[in-house]
């Protein structure tokens, strides 16, 4: 009996075992993909408070480290139904767990903003994504905004309605020039099944309402508010995740799987989370780029449709000194007069490609400009260095062709002008001896003969005359 007790005991704790080990597994998966929304930090801390005081045996066998200085993810969301094919991003934020001064901070770059794309010239920052994924996104931003982003979470319009699902969806203060925009959205969606907003005031808003609302542009001011919406959903979802019963962990990670791609390994994803958990506020401090319409200029612009033009120098001090030195921008944060020298440079060369190509015309959001000038360009160029690269071969082929070089002793053709020789011609005056026929005043017989003679010499200089003139 002792014996079976000791193995039921050893089954017992070997299930434990597995039980904790699945714990973990379901703490760092949910982890990732509440990282999604910048809440890794909140989440941490109550599934330390939940889960562990439940079992607390789960965590002794795994430490966390604490991360030092600031740490920068890209969240991407993207109008894809699919994360691997070709889309723009629809929402930028950069989330950072600034353990310098105890903070979480977002920070979103308007998608129309122009930008440098490597390798496709001047496009809208948004059309990286589609171009090269979330490496060029990052790359892009990094470039123009003088950054080092490398680590990346990106999620798509069912992964984003799957969360607020998950946690019972947010309740938001509708204004009544969004309802008309808010409703057209929800009806965007196949099998739709969330009614239509109809009301103004607080509304609770499930997934697709929530993504719709995400999604307004064309009211208020556009996609600054647009940048705004989305900000205050993911800290409304944040808030929500704070009263999130453990039995929903398994459901949540199950359904926000299929819908996130992220290029962090899930324990340095548990570091980040352990670092945000022992800040003593879990609230978010935001930053929009452009900081202000003072220093950007949104319209037509050549054949890339409606786009924000920004001072992008301007810009990026104000958001590295919001992200790094933990200093909120203000009016004295940027000058006006710089920026307007700036813009004119851009619209006299707008007004010039008006001039050569006509009117500007607008797309749809869901263009995709094609490969620049600047691209071909560095096509040209690979070409050429390909050229050079091949140039072990192609030294051979001009020995083949320098003797054909050699074509140049056709000017000796001149020797040819020896048909000059047709000016001996002379000597067929020979014809002179027609003179002969002076002695023929007494002699018939000679007269005869000499005119026979006289008759067939010219002939014969007719015929060479003909034969000189072929």
């Amino acid at each position: 009996m002792r014996h079976e007790e000791k193995n039921n005991g050893q089954v017992k704790n070997k299930e434990k075992k597995k039980m904790s080990k699945k714990k973990k597994v379901l703490i760092s998966i949910s982890i990732i993909l509440l990282l999604i929304l910048v809440s890794a930090g909140v989440f941490y801390f109550y599934v330390r408070g939940k889960i562990y005081q439940q079992n607390p045996g789960a965590s002794q066998d795994v430490t966390y480290e604490e991360q030092p200085g600031i740490t920068n993810i890209l969240l991407i969301g993207t109008d894809a139904r699919k994360l691997d094919e070709a889309a723009r991003a629809d929402a930028i934020i950069i989330a950072t767990i600034d353990n310098n001064h105890k903070k979480l901070k977002l920070t979103s770059i308007m998608r129309d903003t122009l930008a440098k794309i490597p390798e496709h010239g001047e496009q809208k920052i948004n059309a990286a994504l589609a171009y090269g994924g979330p490496d060029l996104l990052m790359k892009t931003i990094n470039e123009n905004f003088n950054l080092n982003l490398n680590k990346y979470v990106m999620v798509n319009f069912g992964g984003f309605k799957e969360i607020i699902d998950e946690v019972g969806g947010i309740e938001v203060d509708i204004h009544d020039y969004e309802i008309p925009e808010l409703n057209k959205y929800i009806g965007e969606y196949e099998k739709v099944k969330s009614p239509k907003i109809t009301e103004t005031g607080m509304q609770k808003l499930d997934g697709q309402q929530a993504l719709a609302y995400a999604r307004i542009r064309k009211v208020g001011n556009g996609d600054y508010e647009r940048t705004e919406r989305q900000r205050r959903v993911i800290d409304l979802v944040t808030q929500k995740f704070k009263d999130l019963s453990p039995l929903k962990y398994p459901s949540v990670m199950s359904s926000l799987l299929p819908y996130i791609k992220t290029n962090i390994e899930p324990f340095m994803m548990l570091n980040y989370a352990y670092t945000a958990s022992k800040f003593p506020s879990l609230t978010f401090e935001q930053l929009r780029v452009p900081f202000s319409d003072e220093i950007s200029w949104g319209g037509l612009y050549k054949n890339k449709g409606w786009v924000l033009i920004i001072d992008k120098e301007q810009n990026a001090k104000i958001m590295r000194d919001f992200i790094f030195d933990d200093k909120k921008p203000d009016a004295n944060s940027y000058s006006v007069k710089e920026w307007k020298e700036k813009l004119a440079s851009y619209l006299n060369e707008n007004n010039e490609h008006i001039k050569e190509n006509g009117p500007l015309k607008e797309y749809d959001d869901d263009y995709i400009p094609p490969a620049t000038s600047s691209k071909n360009e560095n096509n040209t160029q690979n070409s050429i260095q390909n050229n050079t690269q091949n140039k072990k071969p192609v030294t051979n082929t001009p020995p083949k062709d320098t003797p054909t070089k050699p074509t140049e002793p056709e000017k000796p053709t001149k020797p040819v002008e020896p048909v000059e020789p047709e000016k001996p011609t002379k000597p067929v005056e020979p014809v002179e001896p027609e003179k002969p026929s002076k002695p023929g005043n007494g002699e018939s017989t000679e007269n005869e003969e000499n005119t026979q003679g006289s008759t067939d010499k010219p002939q014969n200089n007719q015929q060479q005359d003909k034969a000189h003139r072929r």
